[in-house]
């Protein structure tokens, strides 16, 4: 029978042993520990972890833990959304940017209001203060 394939959002079995990878409250990254109780659904996998220190803590989210021979691929991939992420926040702001020093209207209010109602607004403003 093949070997099934581990990946990092494979879930953790009861007495596999994990690392942290993110600190929890009581908790420094790096520690490792045990699962001693699967709980949580689809989405959302949380577990009971028993730390070195003898620590039993419950709820502890998939996303804060890896297995400790997966911590390197856990960091390069991690490294590759923060960099991903980068980008698509740099591209985003590059169009808005570009608006706001060409003037040419785009991303302000007055954009999303439709005229006619801009128009009804400045009128009763103006009804209003008599001027």
């Amino acid at each position: 029978m093949p070997k099934k394939n581990i990946t990092l959002e494979t879930p953790f079995k009861r007495g596999e042993k994990v690392m942290l990878v993110r600190p929890i409250p009581g908790h420094v990254e790096g520690q490792r520990g045990k699962v001693r109780l699967v709980s949580g659904f689809d989405d959302w996998k949380r577990y009971w972890v028993r730390f070195a220190d003898g620590q039993l803590v419950s709820s502890v989210d998939h996303a804060d833990l890896v297995r400790p021979a997966m911590y390197e691929e856990w960091r390069e991939e991690s490294a590759r959304v923060a960099a991903a992420k980068l980008a698509a926040e740099s591209n985003a702001a590059a169009p808005a940017e570009a608006a706001a020093v060409g003037g040419g209207g785009g991303g302000g209010i007055a954009d999303q209001i439709p005229a006619a109602l801009l128009e009804r607004s400045k009128a009763a403003k103006a009804r209003l203060t008599g001027g």
